[in-house]
């Protein structure tokens, strides 16, 4: 697996977030008993702080001697009520017997130890055992200071406190009071060792999960790549099947479909482009190559010359028009950008195209009219003037070649639903049936002796849907065709 793959980033991803967890994980567990042990610290101090009360008050009431502090503390280990003729430690008995029970001190563990570390008194559940732990490693608390310990015994954790007694008369001394864990604190350090101790065990387990799981989250991309790795130009109609991937894969397996789906249309697009290029090209530079041969065999009149450089012209500006209309093509094809966009009147611009046009068509004998439908001007539109003058010197250039001397040929501009549709309507011989889906197409004619590059119909209707715009044909053979040019109004 290598390092700056997809692979081992998922790997490490889903390695660390599952760290992370743990982590956040041990860390609750962590505040939580530590939680519960300073509480039980707490509770330790003032169950220690009330036997260290009681005992003094033993003492002053039996006075402060070794003998009376043993009776002191022995009464104070029995936690009972005395008899109400004992005067002297009634009061004191009845009133440490309800802390007693309302500390719960008859559960826990106490001991009465000398500065030497001998035990002096100890509670009745304080067994020789246990009092061993209690005095493991016994140091007398200096001055005020507390300790806490925590004591494994058996199957139970005891929190235990060492309590400094001292009084002038009797000596120094220490309270040790433990308390059973409850069993939920136990549970939370058992958790939380068990966690610690595992964490790295898991995250290697981890890790190697998070590979499996990589493989499986990336196969779909591997079969893809394998599918990818076989489609070639010379076979593009190979498609990924779109099987058992997930949401995500059948998106990006449809996108490269359409990819594939989309260069294959291009290079069949290029190849049938490149067919009808060298097919235009071909014919004229014939012309000129066997026209020039021909003149150079021999010695020719001076007319013959003219004829053949005639020709040759006629032809290599055929060339000329057809490359000129082939880099037109592209540059709208593949650069829309480049088209100039601007708002003028319709009517005004319209008018331009119409006048340089009707000469055309009067030295043909062509009737040439105009119509506008109750429109006023400006009639507002936004294009690019010189694409859409190529537009329309395209269809009236058409439909004044083919209308027959003493046609006409009308022309009507009005407005539906903010569109401007322009209709140019010719009685020339009309388009066949089936030939109409085709006029739009590269290098077609109707008629294989008619002139020009076939391109002129393609780049009008290329330039209209640049505009936003269509270009309809409705045609009757032997009468006429007619054009709608619809561009949106603004």
């Amino acid at each position: 697996m290598k390092i700056n793959s997809i692979n081992f980033d998922i790997s490490v991803i889903y390695t660390a977030i599952l760290g992370l967890i743990l982590i956040v994980f041990s860390g609750v567990l962590f505040l939580i008993s530590n939680a519960f042990l300073h509480q039980i610290d707490d509770e330790l101090m003032v169950k220690a702080q009330a036997v260290d009360l009681t005992i003094r008050s033993y003492l002053t009431a039996l006075g402060e001697n070794h003998d009376s502090l043993l009776k002191a503390v022995g009464k104070t280990m029995a936690m009972k009520n005395e008899n109400i003729f004992q005067y002297k430690t009634w009061k004191i008995s009845n009133k440490w017997l309800k802390q007693s029970q309302f500390f719960n001190l008859s559960e826990d563990y106490i001991n009465f130890v000398s500065e030497d570390g001998k035990e002096v008194f100890s509670s009745p559940n304080l067994n020789k055992k246990l009092r061993y732990f209690f005095l493991e490693d016994f140091q007398i608390p200096q001055g005020a200071q507390l300790e806490f310990r925590t004591l494994n015994f058996g199957h139970k954790i005891i929190q235990m406190i060492n309590y400094p007694f001292s009084d002038r008369s009797v000596g120094r001394y220490t309270i040790q009071v433990g308390e059973a864990q409850e069993p939920i604190v136990q549970q939370l350090h058992k958790w939380l060792f068990s966690i610690v101790i595992s964490v790295p065990l898991v995250l290697v387990l981890t890790s190697f999960v998070g590979k499996l799981l990589a493989n499986r989250i990336l196969r779909p991309v591997y079969e893809i790549t394998d599918m990818a790795n076989r489609i070639t130009q010379q076979d593009l109609s190979t498609r990924i099947e779109n099987k058992h991937f997930g949401t995500e894969m059948e998106a990006l397996v449809g996108s490269f479909n359409e990819m594939i789906a989309r260069l294959e249309k291009s290079f069949k697009y290029v190849e049938q482009f490149s067919y009808h290029v060298a097919h235009e090209l071909k014919t004229p530079l014939t012309i000129i190559q066997g026209e020039t041969g021909l003149m150079l065999r021999k010695e020719r009149t001076a007319d013959e010359y003219r004829q053949a450089l005639r020709i040759v012209t006629e032809e290599s500006k055929r060339v000329l028009q057809t490359i000129d209309d082939l880099l037109l093509l592209t540059k709208l094809g593949y650069q829309p950008e480049a088209l100039k966009f601007e708002n003028f009147d319709f009517i005004e611009f319209f008018n331009e195209i119409v006048e340089q046009n009707r000469f055309l068509a009067a030295n043909k004998g062509t009737a040439f009219k105009m119509h506008l439908e109750n429109l006023v001007s400006p009639l507002m539109v936004k294009g690019d003037r010189l694409h859409l003058r190529r537009l329309f010197f395209n269809i009236i250039d058409n439909a004044v070649k083919f209308t027959p001397k003493g046609g006409s040929i009308n022309i009507h501009i009005n407005c539906y639903q903010r569109k401007i549709i322009t209709s140019i309507t010719d009685t020339g011989p009309g388009i066949a049936a089936e030939n109409l889906k085709k006029i739009f197409e590269e290098f077609f004619r109707a008629n294989s002796d008619t002139t020009g590059s076939g391109l002129g119909l393609n780049i009008a209707n290329t330039i209209a849907k640049l505009h936003q715009g269509e270009i309809l044909v409705e045609s009757r053979v032997k009468h006429g065709t007619t054009f709608k040019v619809i561009l949106p109004q603004i």
